[in-house]
């Protein structure tokens, strides 16, 4: 594939993703206001109205870079390698999400000095959403680009150095 094609291959996940970031923002927030409602029982209430007009920007973009360093990550791995990797990454932003929620919320429970009942009042945009998302996105990515650092690591110790490369070819 040459650098043209990948480079738009590249913008239309960039472009795609983007637009169904916007679609799925607001369930996302619905999860992390679960998380936060099943980590700390009773002790978290949601007040005030859920109003929420547009997508956050930071949570679009990060959603469109981290599908486009996804792309980039898998691509020339096997099916089975691709499919692994996939449900790895999923896999961690689902458990980072719920690990990041419970601390933020025992957190707001814990800084509650002036509780009534020992209830933690939230307005729904108290929580911040982006940090969760962005958060969970780049712990999804760390086996990948782990696995895409030791490939190039590899593939550069496998190279003759420049110094030896006319010579190389006299031996045989």
């Amino acid at each position: 594939m040459n650098k043209l094609k990948a480079i738009l291959l590249l913008l239309l996940v960039f472009i795609l993703t983007v637009i169904t970031a916007f679609y799925f923002e607001n369930s996302y927030r619905v999860l992390v206001r679960h998380c936060f409602k099943f980590f700390q029982g009773d002790n978290i209430k949601f007040i005030g109205k859920d109003f929420h007009l547009f997508a956050s920007s930071c949570m679009l973009f990060s959603f469109g870079l981290f599908c486009v360093a996804l792309t980039f990550l898998l691509y020339g791995q096997g099916t089975k390698s691709k499919i692994i990797h996939l449900g790895l990454t999923i896999l961690l932003f689902f458990t980072t999400t719920f690990v990041t929620t419970y601390v933020d919320s025992t957190g707001y429970v814990v800084e509650c000095t002036a509780c009534q009942d020992g209830i933690r009042n939230l307005h729904y945009n108290e929580i911040n959403y982006d940090f969760h998302f962005i958060t969970s996105l780049v712990v999804g990515l760390l086996p990948l680009l782990w696995v895409f650092l030791k490939w190039q690591i590899s593939k550069r110790g496998q190279r003759k150095p420049a110094y030896n490369r006319r010579f190389g070819n006299m031996a045989g």
